[in-house]
């Protein structure tokens, strides 16, 4: 989906930052906050575990500094006031801080910029729902599994419980957080029990099916996505169908987007005329999710058809820049769930040459580079997303090594007058940023890292759109050099210096290196046979020039090695499909802000 455009008017949904790290308002440690969850939890007789657990899964603790997020949501309560941000949507889910603060007392200002007002708040709205259904403010926190699954604000009863049970289940192993300054806030773990049939007594909707391919902790629908024929000379979408890996398809991408648009209308464009879809769809305030395209099917997601055919597209509700500052847990829990299994179900690995943003998908050709999209953005917390999915990014994979993975510090990635972040010259906040800019040479002066396929000019730029100047979390590069706090890296055929002082937004890792085996080697969009193999299979046109080169001496990060393959499909399920191998091998590599592919006979490997 589109990535550009101006600011729109329609500010609760829009994207979204969550912050790299647990930042607090100035003050604030892990035992003021203890003391602000026992006293709320004592005014309002709620049980502390219950309103810490909540908390947690809403925020994971985190008050994103009181900026609101992709639901207006605000503070570790995630107490909601579109209205207050311009919107005058009818929605009462969407207006809980108002209701929040009169129940308690506290000032509207108070509940959407402190702690102590934001957990009071929650506390007396959790009191609330209790008595509303009839229930005794008991200390019993197996008594609470109703209001628990009411404070999530959603509708259909399969979401509710959703977010009951993750509740629940946090309480059960317990939870643990440590903060910038050094404190750590515990929730020290409990046996539950909770009487699940409360969730009677609110009366929710049953809307969807949940789908019997993915276990209950799941909350997974199909909804289908449209494939229909577009008129009578072959032209159709929004997917193919296949029979993926049991073709010899494999799947080896799992691609992350975010859709510039609601949930709802995101699943209208998926089902009508719009030669687009993901598999999956993620809904930002419950993590709902909707299977629109069945893995085993080829969706139309990534602007690049190799991609597309080894892939499994998500995308997550959300907008790119505009008013809303952060991602929601729910909805960052439900996907890293889906992405383990669909990772474990074809042997995907967990790492940022697999697991990767549509900003990580190259163009097929030159040509084709400077129109690839971007999402899901500079804000998309990729340290939080894989440490859900298990792996720590920030550890060590190797005592030493040249290899290093990008993992920015808050402190220090974004340094020096000319290291802002921009939307068409409007200045975005720099907290939760996550990459690094890269530089022509070792100092804040020197012009930004450019890419000729990508716009013209001798320097990047400051854009959040602009892809060439900058190295995002997860992703690993091969030391070039070091000049004091400066450190270089192979990036784009070239050398590319990012502020790195004492290593501090790097971490050292192992892995597989590659560089040109002659002068230069070739760099593709694509691992496609050669156009010889594609021309004797009748795919003329499918063949692709390479867009950029690499030199000898230049080191690359490996993410694979693979056979050539091309995949081809028609609408008709009677028509056979068509998928051949060719007979070179390529290398898969981590060449610039993108992956990209060389030929294992045009490069050697230098570890």
């Amino acid at each position: 989906m589109k990535r550009r455009g101006t600011f729109l008017s329609v500010i609760i949904f829009s994207f979204l930052l969550l912050f790299c790290f647990n930042i607090k308002a100035k003050g604030d440690t892990a035992g003021d906050l203890q003391s602000d969850f026992s006293q709320a939890a004592a005014k309002y007789q709620v049980p502390e575990a219950i309103l810490m657990a909540v908390a947690y899964n809403e925020t994971v603790w985190n008050n994103h500094q009181f900026e609101p997020s992709m639901n207006a949501g605000y503070g570790m309560m995630h107490l909601t006031d579109a209205k207050g941000l311009g919107d005058d949507t009818d929605s009462a889910a969407l207006e809980t801080a108002v209701d929040a603060a009169n129940l308690s007392g506290e000032s509207l200002t108070a509940v959407k910029s402190t702690d102590a007002g934001n957990i009071n708040a929650g506390a007396a709205l959790l009191a609330k729902y209790q008595a509303a259904l009839g229930l005794p403010l008991s200390s019993d926190i197996n008594q609470w599994y109703g209001s628990v699954a009411k404070y999530s604000q959603n509708t259909e009863q399969s979401a509710a419980e959703q977010f009951a049970n993750s509740v629940y289940a946090t309480i059960k192993s317990g939870a643990s957080e440590k903060f910038t300054d050094g404190t750590t806030l515990t929730l020290t773990k409990q046996d539950t029990d909770p009487d699940v049939t409360q969730i009677t007594k609110l009366n929710l909707q049953n809307t969807g099916t949940q789908d019997p391919n993915y276990p209950s902790g799941l909350n997974v629908q199909y909804i289908p996505g449209l494939h229909a024929a577009f008129d009578d000379k072959g032209d159709y979408g929004n997917f193919d169908r296949s029979n993926r890996p049991q073709n010899g398809l494999d799947i080896r991408y799992i691609v992350i987007h975010n859709t510039e648009t609601t949930y709802e209308d995101a699943l209208k464009l998926f089902q009508g005329k719009s030669y687009a879809a993901a598999n999956f769809l993620i809904r930002s305030n419950d993590g709902q999710i909707a299977e629109v395209i069945r893995p085993e099917n080829v969706a139309w997601h990534a602007g690049n058809w190799f991609v597309n055919s080894h892939s499994v597209g998500i995308e997550h509700e959300g907008f790119a820049v505009e008013g809303g500052k952060w991602f929601t847990e729910p909805m960052y829990e439900q996907s890293a769930k889906l992405v383990k299994l669909l990772a474990k179900r074809y042997n995907v690995p967990l790492d940022r040459q697999h697991i990767i943003g549509h900003d990580n998908v190259p163009g097929l050709e030159a040509k084709n580079q400077s129109g690839m999209h971007w999402d899901p953005g500079s804000y998309w917390d990729w340290n939080h997303y894989f440490k859900l999915l298990g792996v720590d990014l920030k550890h060590p994979t190797a005592k030493k090594s040249n290899i290093v993975t990008i993992t920015p510090n808050a402190k220090y990635n974004l340094k020096g007058k000319t290291e802002k972040l921009t939307n068409q010259g409007h200045e975005l906040t720099e907290v939760g940023a996550n990459f690094v800019y890269l530089h022509q040479s070792p100092s804040f002066s020197a012009k930004l890292m450019t890419d000729p396929n990508f716009k013209k000019g001798k320097s990047g730029t400051t854009e959040e759109d602009d892809w060439s100047d900058k190295a995002v979390a997860g992703q690993q590069f091969v030391k070039a050099g070091q000049k004091g706090s400066w450190t270089a890296i192979y990036y784009d055929g070239k050398q590319a210096w990012f502020y790195n002082p004492a290593n501090r937004n790097t971490t050292v890792a192992d892995g597989a290196e590659v560089t040109a085996k002659g002068k230069t080697a070739s760099v593709y969009g694509a691992a496609y046979p050669s156009a010889s193999e594609l021309t004797s299979h009748g795919f003329k046109n499918a063949a692709i020039k390479p867009f950029a080169t690499i030199k000898s001496g230049q080191k690359y990060v490996v993410g694979g090695i693979y056979l050539a393959d091309y995949y081809n499909s028609t609408f008709s399920d009677q028509t056979q499909e068509q998928f051949f191998t060719g007979k070179d091998h390529y290398v898969q590599i981590q060449f610039n802000h993108r992956i990209a592919y060389v030929k294992q006979s045009e490069v050697e490997f230098t570890k």
